[in-house]
C-alpha cells in the first residue's frame, strides 16, 4: 500500500504478527520440485469456490481495512490466512526469500511494495498472469499504465503482479497560511506558484519574508526528492551502468538553494517534529506544505493533525510523481492458484475498488473508477475543504512512468540522499558528494559501472 517509511511509522512497535496461520503451515505448496504449470480454471459462481489461501504481507491492511471481509462477502467459502511480517530490518524480504528459495512454506499470494516489486516480478517466484488461465491483460487495459508497467517482467513484458491502487503525489498545503501570506488558498493558483523549481523557491522566499521567518515552505529540502525522481527520463541503472539523470543533477542545486535560502524548517522526514508540524507550529516554526502521495492525506496528515480538517489543499508539484503502492502476485508453485486468482481478480475489480475508494480513501488504479470520483462529488474531500482531490490525482497519473524502476533503486535512493545531506549541510563539496555517491554505489553493487 504505502511507502516503506510509513511502514516504519505505523509498525514501529509491532513485532512479527501472524494472522490466521503460523510459519510452519503457510502453504500447501511446499515442494520446490512441483510443476508450475497452471491448468485451465473452471467458471464457477463465487460461492462455489472452496478452500484456503495463504497470503503474506508487510502490514495488516488487508485485514484492518476490511479487504478480506469484502472478499469473503462475495467468496464465503474461501478462507484467507494472512501472515503479516513487518519490513523493519528487512524482516519481510528475508523471511520471504528464505521460503521462496527453499520451496517450503511459501504463501499462495505475496505482496510486493514499490521498493521490491521489480525484484520479484523479475524472479521465477511470481506466476505469469498475462497467460491463460489468468489473462490479466484484460484487467491491465482498464488500469493506470504505470501501475501495470511496474508489475511486468522485464524480459517477456508479461504481467507478474497487479495493484489495486495508484499513488500519485502532489503538495498538500495549509490554506490558512496561504490566505494570510500569499493572498489566496485556491489550489489552481497555488499550483501555478509550484509549477517550476524557480517559482516554488520564489514562493518559499515570499512566505519566509512576509512571516518574518516563522513560516517555512517545506519541513526539509529532502521533501522534494520523490518529485525529482518523478521528473527523470532515465532510471538509476541503464545497461549495467549508474546513470545520474540531468534532472537529479538539477535537484542537487535546487536542494542547496532551498537550504541556503532558509526556506525549509530542517525537520527530517518521518521525524517527530516533521509529524508534529502538520498540526501546528513547532518551536515557533510553521510548515506550509508537504510532498505526499494519495495515502499521505488519510494516513499521515489526518493521523497527525486531526483538528486541522478543512485547512488543507492539494496542489500539483513541479513534476508528476508517485510514492508507494502494493502489488499482488501468485506464487508460481502454489497448489491453490485458482483460489488465489479469485482474490487477485477481486482486488482488481470495479466493485472492490469503488468500495475501497469510498470507504478507505484509496485512489483506484482502475481508470473508470478514478474518473468516476474525479468527475463527481464523490471525489470531494472534507479534510481539504471540499476540494475534489481525485481530479488532481487523475490529471497527474498519465504523466507518471513506471518504467524507470530498477532492482537497485532502494539502495541507490538511500545512498544518494544520505550522501547529498553532507553537501547540503556544508560538510562536503558538490564534487566530493558525487565522488562519495559513486563510491558507495560501487561498494553496494561491485558489478556496476559507476563512472
Amino acid at each position: 500500500m504505502k511507502k516503506n517509511n510509513l511502514r516504519k511509522l505505523l509498525l514501529f512497535a509491532m513485532s512479527i504478527a501472524i494472522v490466521g496461520s503460523v510459519f510452519t503451515g503457510c502453504s500447501s505448496s511446499s515442494s520446490a520440485s512441483k510443476s508450475s504449470t497452471t491448468t485451465a480454471f473452471k467458471d464457477k459462481a463465487p460461492k462455489d469456490y472452496k478452500g484456503t489461501i495463504n497470503i503474506w504481507a508487510y502490514t495488516d491492511e488487508l485485514k484492518s481495512s476490511h479487504f478480506i471481509d469484502q472478499f469473503n462477502k462475495e467468496y464465503p467459502n474461501i478462507k484467507v490466512n494472512l501472515t503479516v511480517i513487518p519490513m523493519d530490518n528487512n524482516a519481510y524480504q528475508t523471511k520471504l526469500s528464505s521460503v521462496l528459495s527453499s520451496g517450503s512454506g511459501a504463501p499462495d499470494i505475496f505482496l510486493s511494495e514499490v521498493s521490491m516489486v521489480n525484484k520479484y516480478v523479475n524472479s521465477p517466484y511470481y506466476d505469469d498472469l498475462s497467460k491463460a488461465p489468468y489473462n490479466a491483460e484484460d484487467i491491465a487495459k482498464k488500469e493506470a499504465k504505470y501501475t501495470v508497467d511496474l508489475g511486468r517482467n522485464a524480459a517477456d513484458k508479461d504481467i507478474r503482479a497487479l495493484s489495486w491502487q495508484a499513488t500519485p503525489g502532489g503538495l498538500f498545503y495549509k490554506r490558512s497560511l496561504a490566505k494570510e501570506y500569499l493572498g489566496t488558498d485556491d489550489p489552481t493558483k497555488i499550483s501555478q506558484m509550484f509549477s517550476s523549481w524557480d517559482s516554488l523557491i520564489a514562493t518559499g522566499k515570499e512566505l519566509n519574508e512576509k512571516s518574518g521567518g516563522k513560516v517555512k515552505l517545506l519541513p526539509n529540502y529532502s521533501e522534494l526528492f520523490n518529485i525529482a525522481l518523478g521528473s527523470r527520463t532515465k532510471g538509476w541503472v541503464v545497461n549495467n551502468k549508474l546513470v545520474i539523470d540531468p534532472k537529479m543533477m538539477q535537484y542537487i542545486d535546487v536542494a542547496k538553494e532551498v537550504r541556503n535560502a532558509g526556506i525549509d524548517a530542517k525537520f527530517n522526514t518521518w521525524s517527530a517534529p516533521w509529524a508534529a508540524s502538520m498540526a501546528g507550529a513547532v518551536n515557533g516554526t510553521n510548515v506550509f506544505c508537504y510532498a505526499l502521495p494519495t495515502w499521505g492525506l488519510p494516513f499521515v496528515i489526518a493521523s497527525n493533525a486531526k483538528k486541522t480538517s478543512g485547512d488543507w489543499g492539494l496542489a500539483k508539484a513541479p513534476a508528476a510523481y508517485y510514492n508507494g503502492g502494493s502489488w499482488l502476485g501468485i506464487y508460481s508453485k502454489s497448489e491453490n492458484k485458482e483460489l488465489a486468482w479469485q482474490f487477485v481478480k477481486f482486488m482488481n475489480s470495479k466493485t472492490f475498488q469503488t468500495w475501497d475508494s469510498k470507504t478507505n480513501g484509496d485512489f483506484s488504479s482502475m481508470t473508470e473508477v478514478s474518473q468516476q470520483f474525479a468527475n463527481s462529488d464523490e471525489g470531494n474531500n472534507a479534510f481539504c475543504d471540499g476540494q475534489n482531490i481525485s481530479k488532481i490525482y487523475n490529471q497527474i497519473v498519465p504523466s507518471i512512468t513506471g518504467k524507470l524502476v530498477t532492482k537497485y533503486d532502494e539502495t541507490i535512493n538511500d545512498k544518494f540522499q544520505n550522501d547529498l545531506d553532507a553537501y547540503i549541510t556544508g560538510q562536503k563539496s558538490k564534487d566530493d558528494f558525487l565522488k562519495q555517491f559513486r563510491a558507495d554505489v560501487k561498494t553496494a553493487f561491485p558489478d556496476l559501472n559507476v563512472n
